[in-house]
């Protein structure tokens, strides 16, 4: 078993890794392996060692997610889905020009070369796009925030258990040990009484967001797709690409 933290994309391929090895040895079992000769045999064993990802959504996090797994010795990506054109080529690029490349995540879905997803989307796409894979045979490895209500979380939940599909959510600081030891520090009493706590974040990106007004979306978003199933509204560029579309395409060249 990994001892990686286990909300990592890379735990994550050693988890769906062992579960294909558990099933090509019910597989070897069952005596069906005589019908292959020693040729697909090969080609067999040489696809059960590395899994074939999916990327969804190639913004911020999934760019981050797509280099790591790119860089593992278990995971190949094979395939990768944006609805924004230079994003999506810069993605494919990233994998050498390897991976198929889909502005319709649906159509990835039906991928025969894929077996798991990242799914890296706007947070409104990330439950219904986890349910949709699970439904189309692929294990998922889903970015935070799961989901935006309540339910939305039991239905992801009933639908990866009628399906039997391997879900991680990618809660890397929820599962990384040293919060696991925090954890346990503060349970024993090693703290004392606890009587408040403080946090705080922010996120400083030149030039800054601005206000700008609605406008047009770039011909090469496609924003109906990137809206799904949120409510109609004109594009902004704080609703979507926003500034942090500078900081993408700076981070791609490097």
């Amino acid at each position: 078993m990994s001892t990686k933290p286990s909300g990592s994309p890379d735990a994550f391929a050693t988890r769906v890794r062992e579960r294909r090895e558990l099933s090509r040895r019910r597989f070897l079992k069952s005596g069906a392996v005589a019908a292959f000769t020693a040729a697909s045999w090969s080609r067999v064993l040489g696809a059960n060692e590395r899994i074939g990802v999916g990327s969804i959504g190639v913004g911020l996090m999934g760019r981050i997610h797509l280099r790591n797994l790119h860089a593992q010795s278990d995971a190949r990506v094979v395939a990768v889905a944006e609805t924004y054109r230079p994003r999506l080529d810069a993605a494919a690029e990233l994998t050498g020009g390897a991976a198929t490349k889909y502005g319709d995540f649906r159509r990835l879905l039906e991928d025969k070369a894929v077996d798991a997803v990242v799914v890296a989307t706007p947070d409104h796409w990330h439950a219904l796009v986890t349910m949709m894979a699970c439904a189309a045979g692929k294990d998922v490895y889903v970015e935070k925030p799961l989901t935006l209500f309540v339910r939305e979380g039991r239905w992801m939940v009933d639908v990866a258990r009628r399906f039997k599909r391997v879900v991680q959510v990618g809660t890397q600081q929820r599962s990384g040990p040293h919060y696991q030891e925090a954890r346990r520090l503060i349970q024993d009493g090693r703290l004392g009484k606890l009587v408040s706590a403080q946090c705080n974040f922010f996120r400083n990106v030149t030039p800054g967001f601005g206000n700008p007004p609605d406008c047009s979306p770039p011909p090469d978003l496609d924003y109906n797709m990137w809206l799904g199933p949120a409510p109609l509204r004109a594009y902004n560029p704080n609703r979507a690409l926003a500034s942090l579309l500078r900081h993408v395409h700076a981070v791609f060249q490097n």
